[in-house]
């Protein structure tokens, strides 16, 4: 069974349609390294399949989402990205509210502080996509000069 055939599987089990733009934008995104802007899908998906509009492109990662296909990650800059879930190797995102600088959260840190949180107040943490902002080692830095030369 190829990547498409799996996902299109997928999609049907949680119940949606699989669309012509739907099998394309999801392989697009399966075929992708990392995590992509819609408009990257858009560009990629749209060699495949003209005519493909920026809306479908919206509508279909909502439907894919919601399906637990593809997860999202805010970037702090106000941009959203896109990856396939991989149930088998979650992740979680440090960002640099200053910079943009994206680093990647070690599964066991991220774990450990949910456990923490649960114990003290119940909240069940989901740990598929974890994202914390805050300032990298660099602006932390930079920022702790520029409070001390004032």
């Amino acid at each position: 069974m190829s990547c498409g055939e799996r996902l299109a599987k997928e999609l049907r089990e949680q119940g949606y349609r699989v669309t012509p733009q739907r099998a394309v934008i999801l392989e697009t995104i399966a075929h992708m390294d990392g995590h992509r802007t819609a408009q990257e899908v858009f560009r990629v998906a749209g060699e495949r399949l003209p005519g493909l509009n920026l809306a479908t492109i919206y509508r279909t990662l909502d439907t894919l989402r919601a399906a637990s296909l593809v997860d999202l990650f805010d970037d702090g800059g106000g941009v959203t990205r896109f990856s396939m879930r991989d149930p088998e190797h979650q992740h979680g995102h440090l960002v640099c509210r200053n910079c943009g600088k994206t680093l990647t959260l070690d599964p066991a840190h991220a774990a450990s502080l949910a456990r923490k949180i649960t114990r003290e107040t119940g909240f069940q943490i989901s740990l598929d996509h974890l994202t914390l902002a805050g300032l990298c080692k660099a602006c932390s830095r930079a920022a702790e000069e520029a409070a001390s030369s004032s």
